[in-house]
């Protein structure tokens, strides 16, 4: 009886996760896509963890991103806030980023623009 209880209330966990984390590797998926493989682009790899998920009125959600990614030996990290309407990144902002400096050319710059 006990077996049988431990195997239903697996199964439940299991089957009940499945559509959730189909769900997170979608979204996953689009803020790589809108952000981070832009952000990171050149780096050896990033990994993207999705701190919080909120949904609101009208299918609007308010996601929070953290990025770690790896140039060089060096770390970058960047957390960002983005505002989701279904299947579409509405707006976002970049909540904190430390790491890498920003790259600075060694060639002198003139006056002329581009």
């Amino acid at each position: 009886m006990r077996r049988a209880l431990w195997c239903l209330l697996t199964a439940g966990m299991l089957l009940g996760a499945a559509p959730l984390r189909a769900d997170d590797a979608k979204l996953e998926s689009l803020l790589r896509a809108h952000f981070f493989n832009k952000e990171f682009d050149g780096f050896n790899y990033y990994m993207l963890e999705i701190e919080a998920d909120r949904s609101g009125e009208g299918g609007v959600r308010e996601v929070t991103a953290v990025a770690r990614g790896e140039f060089l030996g060096q770390v970058q990290r960047v957390k960002a806030l983005f505002l989701i309407v279904g299947d579409r990144v509405e707006g976002g902002q970049v909540l904190e980023k430390n790491g890498l400096p920003p790259c600075l050319s060694s060639t002198p710059k003139s006056g002329k623009s581009l």
